[in-house]
C-alpha cells in the first residue's frame, strides 16, 4: 500500500489522535483532523503541519454527520483511512452510583457516535470499493476498571460492531479494525481533566475512593508512548514496516499490556469452559441434527 493515503481521524485534539495524525502526515500522507467545537483551536499545530482541519463533533445526529462527511470528502476527493479514535473517559463511579443520563452520555460518546460517523462516511467507501475503519479501542474491554465499567462496556461493544462491519463490508473490499489499546501516557488522567468521583451512595464510599485514588495516581505513569503506538498503527494500517507481508487481523492488541490482559482473558476464559464443559453441554437437544449457529 504505496500509495498516498487520505486519513479522517475524530479527537486529535490531543492524545493518540493527536500522534496519529502527526504520524501519517509524517508518512507523506494526507490528514483530516477533527476535533469538536471546544477543542478545534488545539488543532493549531496540525494545521501548520499540513492537516485539514474540520470541525466534528461524533454525538451530532446522523444527518449532521452526513453533511460534514460530504464536505470532508471534497477536501481531497475520497476518505481511505477513517479512524474512529474520538471518546471520552467515564465519569467515575460505581454503577448503582451512576444515572441513566451518565450511562446514555458515555455509550454516545464512545460508541453510537462513532458508529454514526462511519454510516455518515461508508456511502463514500462503498462507492468507490475501498477503505479501512480503524477503532481504537482498549485493554479495558478486557479487564475490569473499578469505577469505570461504563467505559469498559462500551469498549467490549466496540470490538463486535467492528467485527460485524468486517464481515458485512467485505462485498465491498472495506475492512474494519479494532485497535485494543493498552495505557498510554496521554492527559486523560491529568489532575485538572480527571471528574470528581461520583459519591451518592455511602455504602460504596472506602472502595470506590481507593480504587480511584490508584488511577488519579498513574498519570504519567502508564506504560505507553502514544507517538509510537501512533507509528505502529500507521505501518500496519498501510501494510508496511512491521506489518509488511503480514496478513492484518480484524481485531490486534497494541502495547505490552494489552497484551498482558488480552491473554490473561483468554487463557482464564478457557480454563473456565473445560472445567465446566461437561455441565455446559447437558442443555444440548438429543437429536443429532442440531446445528451450530
Amino acid at each position: 500500500m504505496s500509495k498516498r493515503l487520505v486519513w479522517l481521524i475524530t479527537g486529535t485534539s490531543s492524545g493518540v489522535g493527536q500522534e496519529l495524525a502527526v504520524a501519517a502526515l509524517d508518512r507523506g500522507d494526507q490528514v483530516i483532523a477533527t476535533a469538536r467545537a471546544r477543542s478545534f483551536d488545539m488543532l493549531a499545530s496540525l494545521k501548520k503541519k499540513g492537516a485539514s482541519v474540520v470541525e466534528l463533533d461524533v454525538t451530532a445526529p446522523l444527518e449532521k454527520l452526513e453533511s460534514i462527511a460530504a464536505d470532508a470528502v471534497k477536501i481531497y476527493g475520497r476518505v481511505d483511512v477513517l479512524v474512529n479514535n474520538a471518546g471520552a473517559g467515564t465519569t467515575p463511579g460505581v454503577l448503582e452510583d451512576l444515572t441513566p443520563d451518565d450511562t446514555l452520555h458515555q455509550f454516545n460518546t464512545n460508541l453510537f457516535g462513532p458508529l454514526n460517523v462511519t454510516r455518515a462516511f461508508l456511502p463514500y467507501m462503498r462507492e468507490r470499493e475501498s477503505g479501512t475503519i480503524a477503532w481504537i479501542g482498549s485493554g479495558a474491554a478486557y479487564s475490569l476498571i473499578p469505577n469505570h465499567a461504563l467505559y469498559c462496556a462500551t469498549k467490549a461493544a466496540m470490538i463486535r460492531i467492528s467485527e460485524a462491519l468486517n464481515v458485512e463490508l467485505q462485498p465491498f473490499k472495506i475492512r474494519s479494525i479494532c485497535f485494543d489499546l493498552g495505557w498510554y501516557r496521554t492527559d486523560a488522567l491529568r489532575p485538572d481533566r480527571y471528574q470528581p468521583l461520583v459519591q451518592r451512595i455511602s455504602a460504596y464510599k472506602q472502595m470506590a475512593e481507593e480504587f480511584d485514588a490508584v488511577l488519579r495516581n498513574s498519570y504519567m505513569t502508564q506504560r505507553g508512548d502514544p507517538a509510537k503506538a501512533a507509528r505502529l498503527l500507521v505501518q500496519i494500517l498501510r501494510g508496511e514496516g512491521v506489518a509488511e507481508g503480514r496478513e492484518i487481523p480484524s481485531r490486534l492488541p497494541i502495547g505490552g499490556d494489552a497484551y498482558d490482559l488480552i491473554k490473561e482473558d483468554a487463557v482464564n476464559s478457557l480454563e473456565r469452559i473445560e472445567e465446566w464443559k461437561e455441565v455446559i453441554s447437558t442443555t444440548d437437544a438429543d437429536e443429532e441434527k442440531a446445528s451450530n449457529l
